[in-house]
């Protein structure tokens, strides 16, 4: 988990990987970059928006979350893309995949933050040049730095790899998170309103898709 500040609020999202799979299974498989960096700007939009559309239990929480408009957009499905790619989870290539990935979406954000600035304005804590001093903001392209140094950023935090155990079971039981899968296939217990417990029958989304796809041809 990530910490967060006293009186700090969570307003996290997740990409869903294997909607970006290009030729699933197939030798030409890829990430579709193009769309995953439009997504992320629509996401990064939502999130956004979010902070005002919510309602807080304690008057510190409002004040923290709409001073610092703190975001954490995040990825699930990683280990089902990584099988619809044919790559193996952890290894070298898949490894090489994961970090263009999130650079991707991590640009992708800082881009859109930067432009919803200029829009709308940058979070009320922002202090620009202890902004731009930060470890990780001097490791980002320059564009970005300069498009920070010129608009201000609406968003303090944006990234933020979040566990997705219960998103990825309403994704379609993809791999949780960037986690490996945990199995083709198990039995999920869930405890009902009147205290009896119910089990569910579940299939890796990936190993479905593969199935379904083999059974055609």
């Amino acid at each position: 988990e990530i910490p967060l500040p006293p009186y700090g609020a969570c307003d996290l999202g997740s990409l869903n990987l294997t909607r970006f799979v290009l030729s699933p299974f197939r030798p030409e498989a890829r990430i579709d970059f193009d769309t995953l960096a439009h997504t992320t700007t629509f996401a990064v939009r939502l999130l956004d928006n979010a902070i005002d559309a919510s309602r807080f239990p304690l008057p510190q929480q409002a004040e923290n979350a709409r001073g610092s408009r703190r975001i954490g957009l995040g990825i699930t499905g990683l280990a089902d893309a990584f099988v619809m790619l044919g790559l193996t989870y952890g290894d070298d290539r898949s490894l090489a995949v994961a970090a263009e990935v999130m650079r991707c979406i991590c640009h992708a954000a800082y881009r859109a933050s930067i432009a919803l600035s200029k829009e709308k304005g940058h979070f009320p804590y922002f202090d620009r040049d202890k902004y731009l001093q930060g470890l990780f903001v001097r490791s980002l392209p320059d564009d970005i730095r300069a498009g920070i140094a010129k608009q201000g950023i609406r968003n303090s935090h944006l990234i933020a790899i979040a566990p997705t155990g219960t998103i990825s079971l309403l994704a379609g039981n993809v791999s949780s998170g960037l986690e490996p899968i945990f199995a083709a296939s198990y039995a999920r217990k869930v405890l009902a309103e009147d205290g009896t417990q119910k089990e569910f029958a579940l299939t890796d989304y990936a190993f479905n898709q593969w199935r379904n796809m083999t059974s055609l041809s």
